[in-house]
């Protein structure tokens, strides 16, 4: 099996290192150490074993894979979708060996090391335990729509722009992982009742990135009220939290604009910001240039 996706237009021979693969039986998982593989169980068990650890991994979750030495017993029901991709396919200087030199780790604060982060999900947990995420329904909804999004895009191809598109459908699904993982943290981490809201909101906010979004909204959710919810907010992240989902957006923003050749209006409406004017204005508020200079300067 090959884990990339080529062009159809015979005019235009290109190759992207991405492959969605949807599998109901574990002989069709490919260990190939170039890839990145991020498991959604979508249905069933089973009990993964990698060196001499195991666990019994239960659908809806998430597993995330580098090049560790797997296999799976007790396979009961599985439905699994897996995304293969190369780092190079999130930015060019992300091989395995540059990852795992560990230089990226001195580029705090630059671009490049907030798209490190990303991959570097699928490196730091050693330990099996953290290489597998329990999902609730709506978490479970978003990573399989932006799968879904990103098999489409490789398949379809129905513009020019397939390539990056698709390659921002998995930024976008790096990204949500990521801040899935901190609001996994602090209600796992904290044990006041208020901390497991706040982590609850974040994983709320990182599942509506792109949808409008109003504290009414979130307060209506969460059966709380405006000042409470800033408070513990402020608390725990040091932000109000409309704020932190400014901040969210504007990151998410940042990488797409750095990594992809994609319209400004469309990683506008893709962060939660349909109107490009008023999205470059608060771009420019958080990072002191205009999208487009940022892109040019990323470059």
């Amino acid at each position: 099996m090959e884990l990339l996706t080529r062009s159809t237009d015979p005019d235009w021979d290109r190759v992207v290192y991405v492959y969605v693969d949807q599998i109901d039986n574990t002989s069709r998982f490919v260990l190939e150490n170039e890839m990145y593989k991020l498991l959604i169980i979508n249905k069933g068990s089973m009990t993964v074993n990698i060196d001499k650890a195991k666990k019994v991994v239960v659908a809806p979750s998430i597993m995330m894979l580098s090049d560790e030495t797997i296999s799976f017993t007790d396979v009961k029901d599985i439905d699994i979708t897996v995304v293969y991709f190369k780092g190079t396919e999130v930015r060019d200087e992300f091989t395995k060996e540059r990852i795992a030199s560990g230089e990226f780790e001195k580029e705090v604060g630059r671009t490049i090391f907030q798209d490190y982060l990303l991959i570097n999900e699928f490196v730091k947990q050693q330990d099996i335990k953290g290489k597998v995420i329990a999902l609730k329904p709506s978490a479970h909804i978003k990573v399989s729509k932006l799968a879904m999004n990103i098999g489409n895009e490789l398949t379809e191809q129905a513009d020019g722009f397939w390539p990056c598109r698709s390659r921002s459908y998995l930024m976008e699904l790096l990204y949500y992982i990521r801040y899935l993982r901190s609001a996994s943290d602090i209600v796992n981490i904290q044990e006041k009742s208020a901390s497991d809201m706040v982590g609850e909101i974040m994983q709320y906010l990182s599942e509506h990135i792109s949808e409008k979004v109003s504290l009414e909204d979130i307060v209506k959710e969460y059966s709380t009220n405006r000042n409470l919810l800033n408070q513990i907010f402020i608390k725990e992240t040091s932000m109000t939290c409309l704020n932190y989902l400014e901040k969210m957006r504007i990151g998410l923003a940042q990488t797409m604009l750095a990594d992809t050749e994609l319209q400004i209006a469309e990683i506008s409406d893709r962060v939660g910001y349909p109107d490009p004017n008023y999205f470059i204005k608060v771009f420019k508020k958080h990072t002191g240039v205009t999208p487009s200079k940022y892109r040019e300067s990323s470059m």
